[in-house]
């Protein structure tokens, strides 16, 4: 599995999945201005708290990044759950066949499978309804997209680049020379601003540029959850047609 040790990835090329919805037919019309920095993680999750999830040493970066964002829409919603380290690996186990015993078949995942599993089966007890995807190259669309749900799923192709400047503390930027593509990673985003939007990976925050976004990034996604859209400050309920997703939704449940 690529990565370094300490920074694992682990999320294969985009696969099509027929329960995914696209985002852009949801929007009721043009819908309200967002505001221009919005920050969902702020003073909800502690922030050293996020938690590895075995994305260190095995690269289940997909089922990680499923674990944060339970995290973070559940502190906005109620009372926050941290799911175990033991729950994100078996599902990473489940999906992929990987074995914790022996390490085989540590080969990654697709962000739509771990979505379908976490919409039919869950972590720790905890389901989606669905989820959408969005044109990761209309920004204005990924920052609706964190805005109304909180956050996004997104897949990257990480240059080597990046995982220097993790090291070393600093932003996400492009560069003249990258290093090259190391894999794909798959990483939630919780907030954005004018310059750049900020992520969670290998249990820390980490900003991006958005020049950085718009090279690397080839796949982003928002989960829906009954949760959110019930008690979120009704964004979702104001800025989306509830009614025909909730129709679509149904539909594909029942396929």
């Amino acid at each position: 599995m690529n990565g370094r040790p300490g920074m694992m990835l682990g999320k294969l090329a985009p696969k099509v999945n027929k329960k995914t919805l696209m985002f852009s037919k949801y929007l009721r019309g043009t819908p309200p201005p967002i505001p221009p920095v919005k920050l969902w993680r702020e003073y909800k999750v502690d922030q050293s708290n996020w938690g590895m999830y075995g994305n260190d040493t095995i690269g289940d970066c997909t089922c990680a990044e499923v674990a944060h964002m339970l995290m973070l829409v559940t502190a906005h919603t109620g009372s926050i759950v941290v799911p175990p380290t033991a729950d994100v690996i078996a599902m990473y186990s489940a999906i992929t066949g990987y074995d914790p015993a022996t390490g085989a078949n540590d080969n990654g995942a697709a962000i739509s499978d771990v979505l379908n599993y976490w919409q039919t089966t869950g972590l720790s007890g905890h389901k989606i309804l669905g989820w959408v995807q969005m044109d990761q190259t209309n920004l204005t669309a990924v920052k609706q997209a964190i805005y109304l749900f909180g956050g996004v799923d997104l897949g990257v192709n990480l240059p080597n680049s990046a995982m220097d400047q993790t090291n070393a503390n600093e932003t996400w930027d492009v560069v003249a020379d990258d290093g090259g593509i190391d894999g794909g990673h798959s990483i939630p985003l919780f907030g954005y601003g004018s310059v750049g939007t900020n992520c969670v990976t290998w249990g820390q925050r980490q900003e991006m540029t958005w020049e950085w976004f718009s090279k690397y990034c080839d796949e982003c996604y928002a989960v829906i959850t009954q949760d959110w859209i019930n008690k979120a400050s009704g964004l979702a309920v104001n800025m989306l047609n509830i009614e025909e997703l909730n129709a679509d939704l149904q539909e594909l449940r029942a396929a």
